[in-house]
């Protein structure tokens, strides 16, 4: 069995890049000029909220791992 805390240590390693990659897309989304663009990276941040729900889910069942989000 897989050391415990380095999963955990990955679970906030990938957390902490996902929310990063989520700023970057808003950011990003707010910035285009059209509005096709800017549709695209709201499909992207939209994929992006069900990973970090599914990520959330397993962190919780598997470790008792509560992901938050920033602010939150």
């Amino acid at each position: 069995m897989p050391d415990e805390t380095i999963l955990v240590s990955e679970y906030h390693l990938i957390w902490e890049a996902l929310n990063h990659y989520e700023k970057y897309l808003e950011n990003m989304s707010l910035s285009v000029s059209s509005e096709d663009e800017a549709l695209k990276y709201d499909e992207k941040l939209q994929d992006l909220m069900n990973t970090k729900k599914t990520i959330q889910y397993g962190a919780l069942n598997s470790y008792g791992l509560k992901l938050e989000d920033e602010g939150s």
